[in-house]
């Protein structure tokens, strides 16, 4: 699985590419398979906080947009028209105060109390289009604000690995578990993958979580290994081919697997992608597959 392809031209998306990421479906694109100009992609460089969606995205998040924009409108209208009932019906109320001395007007007298109730339910009736209009203008915020909020998040992490099950000495300062650490991974990296790559392009690695003291549970498992990358391109090359890590020789690295660093909604989508995986294959369908955070299913030819 190529993560870096452009999904128009279906070419790598190099380092040296002017490559953009969909905000939307994090699918990769050169810009000009999407008719960015240069002006446009170095704003969008330039600006963090300025999204942008694909070509089969923007359908979708235009749609979104313009149903809250139709949404407010037939509030906005709603409370227009209210406002004219509400207005009509004091004209009503004013006519009826001068006619207190007959018989119609005690008749009338009988009505306006019933259009006064009336009044009040259309009121309330107001109020809680108001208050629905306030909870739309917070929901589109918070969703506004988590969409930025994980675009950060995901930048942060876009050089990052994640590596589970390497052996952790208990024995080792700081310094040697580090040594150590860095020793495995160019071992796998360079001789079980293939992936070629020089000590240099490693920023950092650090174990995930508390480490346990000496005496406490023997049996849990090693902490994850946090691998930072100096360029996304050498994280890309070391997940695509990361599956070969299976056909080890080495004891110790045949429980070991490899996968990026991701948010936590990335691997709560991840999670229900493999319940929908397993029900699929415990009903017999075959073909499925997990794919750039998405299940697909494989064309066979007949």
């Amino acid at each position: 699985m190529d993560l870096n392809k452009c999904k128009q031209c279906r070419r790598k998306v190099q380092g040296d590419d002017e490559g953009i990421q969909c905000d939307k479906c994090g699918l990769w694109y050169h810009a000009v398979c999407e008719n960015i100009g240069e002006a446009l992609y170095k704003d969008l460089q330039k600006d963090n906080d300025e999204l942008w969606f694909c070509r089969r995205c923007k359908p979708t998040v235009k749609k979104n947009l313009l149903e809250n924009k139709k949404l407010k409108e037939d509030n906005v209208r709603m409370k227009e028209e209210l406002q004219e009932v509400k207005e009509e019906l004091q004209e009503g109320n004013d006519t009826i105060s001068d006619k207190t001395e007959t018989k119609l007007a005690k008749e009338l007298n009988i009505i306006k109390k019933q259009v006064e109730g009336t009044q009040k339910r259309i009121e309330n009736l107001g109020k809680k289009w108001e208050e629905r209009e306030n909870e739309m203008d917070e929901y589109i915020t918070k969703k506004v604000f988590e969409i930025i909020k994980e675009k950060e998040e995901r930048d942060r992490r876009k050089n990052n690995l994640v590596m589970h099950n390497i052996e952790e000495p208990n024995n080792m300062n700081e310094k040697e578990l580090y040594d150590h650490d860095l020793a495995v991974c160019m071992d796998i990296f360079g001789n079980e993958i293939g992936a070629r790559i020089e000590e240099g392009e490693i920023v950092d690695i650090a174990r995930l979580g508390k480490k346990e003291e000496e005496g406490e549970n023997q049996n849990r498992r090693p902490r994850c290994l946090l691998i930072k990358m100096k360029e996304p391109e050498k994280k890309l090359s070391i997940i695509k081919n990361a599956k070969k890590i299976k056909t080890t020789r080495k004891n110790e690295y045949k429980r070991v697997f490899i996968q990026p660093d991701l948010t936590s909604s990335e691997r709560e989508n991840e999670k229900e992608l493999r319940e929908k995986l397993r029900e699929k294959r415990e009903q017999g369908e075959e073909g499925w597959y997990i794919r750039r955070g998405q299940l697909e299913r494989r064309n066979y030819m007949n």
